[in-house]
C-alpha cells in the first residue's frame, strides 16, 4: 500500500485476526513424538554449529507452484459468486479481490516456513533433499521443540499442513461470506468505497496468510508434513540471512531453538541413501560429539541410491 491506511483501524485487524484462528482447529491432527527435517551437509553443519534453524521466506521456498495453492481456490469461487451477484456495493470488492487474484503477487509476504515431516526416513524426502550425497534427517522431540518455540516465539504456529480438499473448500466458502460482512459494515461508513475496498482486502489477506503457508493440493499427502510459519517483525531486521538460490535472492530468518545446556532438542540423526553412508555416519556422529549431543545417528535403510 503506498498510502496510509484511512479506514483500516487495529480493532478490525484484530477481528479479521480471529476470523482466521477460529478456523485453525479444524485443521488440527495429534502430532507424532518426533518430527524430522530432512536436509543437506551444510544444512546440518549449520544448525549444529548455530543453535539455530532457518526459517524461508514463502515465496522463496522450492515448490513455485504450493503458494498459489490457496489464493486460486479463492479466486475460483469468487468468480463463480461474482457472476450472480447484483449488489453495486459488493461488486466493487469483487472487482478489487478478482484483480489482485489475477496475478497474486507473494514476492512481499512476510511469513517465513520451516519444514518439517511427520515420516521417519521417507524416500519421498531423500529425493528432494539429497543432492547428490547422503541427505540428512534431524529427528526432533516434538514436545520440547514446542517449547523452544514457545519461549522464542509466541506469535509462531507449529501446524499441519492440510491436504483435505473438502475442509479446504469448507474454509474458502467461509471467507468469502465473512469477507463480504466485513466489507459492507464499512461500506457504509467511508465515502471512497474502493479506496475502502484496497484497504479491507489489503489487511484481511494479511491475516489469511497462514493458510497460504498450511494448505496444500491433496497429491503432497504422503509428505506428512508440518510448518513452523512465523510472522516477520520489524526487530527481525537484523537477523535476516540471504542466499542466491538457482533463481532468485532468498530470505532467511534463523531461529534458536536450544533449551538447556544451549542445544537443540534432537532425539535422532539418519544418515540418506548414498555411496558413501557408513562414512558420514561416523563424521555425523562425531560433529554431534563436537557439538555435545548424545544421540543415536542411524542409516537409512531405504532403498534408493544417488546415480
Amino acid at each position: 500500500m503506498t498510502e496510509k491506511p484511512a479506514y483500516i483501524t487495529d480493532a478490525d485487524k484484530a477481528e479479521y485476526g480471529r476470523f482466521v484462528a477460529h478456523h485453525l482447529p479444524a485443521f488440527a491432527r495429534n502430532a507424532p513424538a518426533e518430527l524430522w527435517h530432512y536436509t543437506n551437509a551444510q544444512g546440518l553443519i549449520a544448525i549444529l554449529t548455530t543453535g539455530k534453524i532457518f526459517s524461508t521466506q514463502i515465496a522463496c521456498l522450492n515448490d513455485n507452484l504450493e503458494r498459489r495453492y490457496f489464493g486460486d481456490l479463492v479466486h475460483a469461487a469468487l468468480k463463480d459468486i461474482a457472476t450472480k451477484n447484483t449488489d453495486a456495493k459488493l461488486a466493487v470488492l469483487f472487482g478489487a479481490a478478482l484483480s489482485q487474484l489475477e496475478k497474486p503477487d507473494f514476492s512481499a509476504t512476510w511469513h517465513f516456513a520451516t519444514c518439517f515431516s511427520e515420516v521417519e526416513d521417507d524416500l519421498g524426502q531423500w529425493r528432494g533433499y539429497g543432492g547428490g550425497e547422503c541427505g540428512y534427517a534431524i529427528g526432533f522431540n516434538t514436545e520440547l521443540l514446542v517449547k523452544a518455540i514457545s519461549a522464542r516465539r509466541k506469535d509462531a504456529l507449529l501446524i499441519p499442513m492440510s491436504y483435505e480438499q473438502a475442509k479446504h473448500q469448507f474454509l474458502v466458502q467461509d471467507v468469502i461470506a465473512n469477507a463480504q460482512c466485513y466489507f459492507l459494515a464499512g461500506a457504509d461508513k467511508f465515502p471512497d468505497l474502493q479506496r475502502w475496498a484496497n484497504e479491507f482486502l489489503e489487511a484481511f489477506a494479511y491475516e489469511l496468510d497462514v493458510y497460504t503457508c498450511m494448505l496444500k493440493h491433496p497429491k503432497f499427502a504422503g509428505e506428512v508434513e508440518r510448518r513452523l510459519v512465523i510472522p516477520f517483525r520489524k526487530e527481525d531486521l537484523p537477523s535476516l540471512v540471504f542466499s542466491q538460490k538457482r533463481t532468485l535472492l532468498a530470505r532467511h530468518l534463523p531461529i534458536d531453538l536450544t533449551l538447556d545446556k544451549e542445544l537443540l532438542p534432537i532425539s535422532r540423526l539418519y544418515i540418506g541413501p548414498g555411496p558413501a553412508q557408513r562414512v558420514s555416519q561416523v563424521s555425523a556422529g562425531t560433529l554431534m560429539e563436537q557439538r555435545g549431543y548424545d544421540v543415536k545417528v542411524e542409516l537409512s535403510t531405504v532403498p534408493y541410491r544417488i546415480p
